[in-house]
């Protein structure tokens, strides 16, 4: 009966493209990934990311206050397009109802921490992590 279960909640999550998934997929070659800060979460929280496959994030601020996607390992361990760098200190400000988009390269498998670095943002829930496989 388990095994049943299981195979149709598999189905259902395969089937229906609406619904929420807290993963996002590895990212194709040149492809955009999505990430929305609310209060207080990232979504997706955890992003999978391949090593040299590039990416262009797309950080969307859907609240009123201003949030920050900070994750220094990560963009140290990434490369840029010719005439753009890292972020400063590895942070990404994000303005209400703003967005921003950083193109990049992922060099080092790993994992990395992602969060919001405002004032207790992380603690409430503000927080996530960068998977980059081989």
């Amino acid at each position: 009966m388990m095994r049943i279960v299981q195979s149709a909640v598999a189905v259902v999550l395969v089937a229906v493209p609406g619904l929420p998934c807290a993963i996002a997929q590895p990212a194709a070659a040149g492809q955009t990934v999505t990430v929305t800060l609310s209060n207080f979460a990232f979504e997706p929280e955890h992003l999978r990311l391949k090593v040299g496959v590039p990416v262009r994030l797309r950080l969307v601020n859907d609240s009123s206050g201003a949030h920050d996607f900070s994750a220094p390992a990560f963009f140290a361990a990434s490369s840029f397009p010719p005439g753009t760098s890292a972020p400063k200190d590895g942070d990404v400000d994000v303005a209400g109802h703003d967005s921003v988009e950083i193109n990049l390269i992922p060099r080092t498998a790993g994992t990395y921490r992602l969060r919001c670095t405002h004032f207790l943002h992380g603690l409430f829930g503000m927080h996530g992590s960068i998977e980059v496989s081989p």
